[in-house]
């Protein structure tokens, strides 16, 4: 079963009394590996590491991780570089409202693996726009990481 996740998009930057726009989002309790992602756990081991993700359901704005972590650039002002940056091949990331850091990572290993599945259009598309998103968490280290299910190039 493929990951369920879902972008939730609301207006970015300036606060308003009108609520987000959103798409109806599922309970982060749905979300779990794609059967290619378990399928591509072949050891123990991998499938061990596996179990370490857990579902979730995170709010943020969307960045670009290579601009934002050498020079702190996100919002407004580096949508454009960041759009560009994003759809050319650097990780995005989302900043929630307490400050945490998750890069996003396609979910569907052989997919994402062979080229038929990107975040970098969809991602793009989004720079410096407070978004809800669905997927499974993994933290290794200091980097934690967020995989959502990616649609199709």
């Amino acid at each position: 079963m493929l990951l369920i996740a879902a972008l939730l998009f609301a207006q970015s930057a300036t606060p308003s009394a009108t609520p987000p726009k959103s798409l109806p989002t599922p309970p982060s309790h749905l979300a779990q590996w794609s059967a290619t992602t378990h399928e591509a756990a072949a050891t123990p081991a991998n499938q061990a590491w596996l179990k370490k993700g857990r579902p979730v359901t995170l709010t943020g704005a969307v960045l670009d991780l290579s601009c934002y972590l050498q020079m702190g650039k996100r919002g407004e002002a580096h949508r454009a570089c960041g759009a560009l940056c994003v759809a050319n091949g650097e990780p995005a990331g989302l900043l929630t409202k307490d400050g945490k850091v998750y890069m996003l990572l396609a979910e569907q290993h052989h997919p994402r693996r062979d080229g038929q599945v990107s975040l970098a259009k969809e991602m793009s598309a989004k720079m410096g726009e407070t978004i809800t998103v669905s997927g499974m968490l993994m933290t290794h280290g200091t980097i934690p990481t967020l995989f959502i299910e990616a649609p199709a190039k």
